[in-house]
């Protein structure tokens, strides 16, 4: 037998088809002609784990031309794609509430084998040079005759082969072409079809008896289980953590990095390792485009990072690491999350935005509770300056029980969650649908009780390796509002180019800002690991800097942060400071920097010791976590927040704490009992 690796990195071939789907969302919402096939979902993963990816298929004369134009950018070679006669393949997607998925395929059913690929439908050239094939689900005639035809013209490349719905009715047949590849890949549904019963173990052990090189199957949220000449045994490789938004296309993504990472010359349970984990990424978010934010570089960063989380078992289990490590890798993600946020990826805030500016929205809330209500902090003046409305970032708790009556006409609610299930904020979204308010769910769980108590629902999808102190996720959402921010104000026609470059520029500032803080943001740690409090002061859109800052030494090192106004602490200081009072002074360039260098002064007289997280050097003594330069103060939130979530987590590790699991499980059961319980009290 062959061994089911290639020889080097060379190209992937992917084959398959391209679908019109036309989505509506549980929400209501309808999304039409959004890019579907499987072609996309295997393609965009596979990029991610070889350079060199090229897609085979067959597009009606109907296919929207930004599908191909954004696999072109995403250096996916689209040489062969065929134009056929007549429509592409097109379905509605309609979403329940829970989750599940009804297609109602909109074109004949015998339009499927009419735009199956066909063996002459493959250019000569990037077949010769694939290593690896993936056949992609599609009628099982014309997978059996793409097979004959790639083992006659490239001999020396592996095939790996997925399953169609439909192949159940010929099971011999599927058994034949499966032992013609190299990587057979069924859903444990498909597979359970063929073999008659549903037990993937067994039906994997007599697909190898029947001669099938390897046996791959896909098993959802449990993994993976593999069944391959080589192994001591059947092995399976678990499914990584994942906050599930859109499960559709999972396989074919699976796959996708599957034969990638063999074409790089991976062993298969590595491969299935990463496919996995590819997986787990792309269902984080709604639509086939989800991973078109993400490079080759920061996959191989997270995969990294997952691999190494100290309780994932050497199989790939799904269990959450605690340790904290994980609050260290997500920081080192966030710059490609906040270029993720910023690129929309399927248009979602682009939809939001329009909606807002359809009805006339006057007034803005924004609403959270912890970092969610920080979030809302950092970007209330984005939505002022930048969209000319008024905007405010309220607490939840304060603005359903005491704000959601008063509010005025055109008002809209965003509600803040990134786990979607915080109590106070989802009784924000429903008092605020009660009184006749737009309420608008920005959430990273778009099945939880906040996304079923508002009108609209605004994704985030960012991934998390484990249970940590938040940093990426802040982040995230503060990048999502703020690129809504300015897609809002371009909806309403106002000039928004100078500021869409500036953000454009914020993950590259962020990486440098980063990098300039490794040595300074651990000297702090060490600084104040003595200290029983340390008070965080920030001022405008930074005052959520300095809540955030605070936060994140509850969070990790345990440690007593207090937070304020630069303003208000000039009216405590002398009662509270003394020599050697640690304070963190959050000061970016903008309008209230001049107060913050009077305050400066102040600490320096009474002799306390500062902390200056600007990107203006300090003209008296103190230490510096300096920001990179350049930034209009409405974004700087972005990059202040990452000094100070390199300060929580180097004071953690000197105070050696090792993980950041809750004492016991009744302890994490009663806390996310309380702040999760949905409580719809009156408002005064």
């Amino acid at each position: 037998m062959r061994p089911i690796r290639a020889a080097g990195p060379r190209r992937v071939l992917v084959i398959g088809n391209l679908t019109i789907d036309d989505v509506v969302r549980s929400d209501g919402t309808v999304r039409m002609a959004s890019p579907g096939g499987n072609v996309v979902y295997a393609a965009l993963a596979a990029r991610l784990w070889n350079p060199a990816v090229g897609i085979v298929t067959r597009r009606g004369d109907d296919l929207p031309a930004e599908i191909l134009t954004t696999l072109e950018r995403l250096d996916v070679d689209t040489s062969g794609v065929r134009t056929v006669d007549g429509p592409t393949i097109r379905n509605w997607v309609i979403y329940e509430q829970d989750g599940r998925r009804h297609w109602i395929y909109r074109t004949p059913a015998e339009r499927s084998t009419e735009v199956a690929v066909r063996p002459e439908d493959i250019p000569s050239g990037p077949l010769g040079e694939a290593s690896v094939v993936h056949l992609a689900a599609m009628p099982l005639a014309a997978a059996a005759a793409l097979v004959e035809h790639i083992r006659n013209e490239a001999p020396d490349a592996l095939i790996t082969l997925d399953t169609h719905e439909d192949w159940v009715g010929d099971p011999e047949a599927v058994l034949d072409l499966a032992a013609r590849v190299d990587v057979f890949v069924p859903s444990r549904e498909e597979l359970a079809g063929v073999a008659g019963y549903d037990d993937p173990a067994k039906a994997a052990a007599g697909l190898r008896q029947r001669g099938v090189p390897a046996v791959v199957v896909k098993l959802g949220s449990d993994g993976a289980l593999v069944d391959a000449e080589g192994l001591p045994g059947q092995a399976r490789v678990g499914a990584y953590p994942a906050d599930v938004a859109d499960t559709t296309g999972a396989g074919d993504t699976f796959c996708g990095a599957l034969a990638a990472a063999l074409a790089a010359g991976l062993p298969l349970l590595d491969a299935v390792r990463r496919g996995a984990a590819t997986a787990a990424w792309a269902i984080a978010e709604f639509g086939s485009l989800a991973l078109a934010g993400l490079d080759a570089e920061t996959a191989r960063r997270r995969f990294e990072a997952l691999e190494h989380a100290p309780e994932a078992s050497a199989s790939g289990s799904a269990a959450m690491p605690y340790d904290i490590d994980v609050m260290r890798r997500e920081i080192d993600m966030i710059p490609e999350v906040i270029v993720q946020r910023l690129a929309d990826p399927d248009g979602q805030s682009e939809r939001i935005a329009r909606i807002l500016t359809e009805r006339g929205i006057e007034h803005l809330f924004l609403v959270g509770c912890g970092d969610s209500h920080f979030a809302g902090l950092a970007t209330a003046l984005a939505f002022q300056r930048h969209t000319a409305i008024s905007a405010r970032a309220v607490h939840a708790l304060d603005f359903a029980r005491y704000q959601v009556r008063y509010l005025p006409e055109r008002s809209a609610v965003i509600c803040v969650s990134f786990s979607g299930k915080v109590g106070r904020t989802t009784e924000a979204a429903t008092q605020a649908r009660r009184f006749g308010h737009l309420s608008i769910a920005l959430t990273n769980n778009q099945t939880g009780a906040l996304a079923e108590a508002a009108e609209l629902v605004l994704p985030i999808g960012v991934p998390t390796l484990g249970f940590s102190p938040g940093t990426s996720t802040y982040l995230g959402m503060v990048a999502t509002l703020d690129d809504l921010a300015l897609r809002w104000a371009a909806a309403r026609g106002r000039d928004t180019a100078a500021a869409r470059d500036a953000l454009l520029a914020i993950p590259r500032l962020a990486e440098q800002t980063l990098r300039a803080n490794a040595g300074p943001a651990e000297k702090a740690a060490r600084s104040l690991a003595g200290q029983s409090w340390i008070t965080f002061l920030g001022g405008g859109p930074n005052e959520s800097s300095a809540k955030f800052g605070a936060a994140k030494l509850f969070e990790g090192p345990q440690v007593l942060g207090v937070s304020t106004n630069i303003e208000e602490w000039a009216h405590e200081e002398y009662f509270v400071s003394s020599a050697g009072t640690p304070v963190v002074m959050v000061a970016p360039s903008g309008a209230s920097a001049d107060r913050a260098a009077e305050i400066l002064s102040e600490l320096d007289f009474i002799g306390a010791f500062p902390i200056v997280v600007s990107d203006v050097a300090p003209r008296v003594p103190a230490l510096h976590l300096p920001l990179a330069a350049a930034v209009p103060e409405e974004f700087s939130p972005l990059l202040a927040a990452l000094p100070l979530s390199l300060l929580g987590f180097h004071l953690a590790e000197t105070l050696g704490k090792k993980s950041y699991n809750f004492p016991s499980e009744a302890a994490k059961s009663e806390h996310y009992d309380t702040i999760h319980r949905i409580v719809i009290g009156e408002p005064a």
